[in-house]
């Protein structure tokens, strides 16, 4: 199942794309904004998993209005959870918010780039 692949692969980008961008952080402005840049991707990163998870999780086929209700409900907890990080975030470890939204919307731009090689292959012949 190409599609499973795909999704585990844009989050493996993710985290990649995650610590790259601790590295430079840590280089070019210190700890203090590597660790937040960190948990802003990190937040992605968590997020993003659990939606793979939980569409790909074991495997099995399922009729499609329980994979599309599967689907919205994983959706839901995936927006949750994110507002919840980031709340825990900002609210109890003080990060900065900058760098904090800039490692985020990094993990989000993984999808444009990832989804670039996926070329679509029928499925019959």
């Amino acid at each position: 199942m190409v599609y499973k692949s795909t999704g585990y692969n844009i989050v493996l980008a993710q985290a990649v794309i995650a610590l790259a961008l601790a590295v430079v952080c840590t280089v070019a402005w210190g700890w203090s904004t590597a660790g937040a840049a960190l948990a802003g991707a990190a937040i992605g990163v968590v997020t993003n998993l659990y939606m793979a998870v939980r569409i790909f999780g074991n495997g099995a086929v399922r009729p499609a209005e329980q994979a599309l209700q599967r689907f919205f409900s994983a959706e839901a907890v995936k927006i949750a959870m994110t507002v919840g990080l980031f709340a825990l975030a900002i609210g109890a470890f003080k990060v900065a918010f900058l760098p904090l939204i800039v490692g985020y919307s990094l993990t989000l731009m993984v999808y444009w780039l990832a989804l670039l090689p996926v070329r679509a292959k029928p499925e019959f012949k």
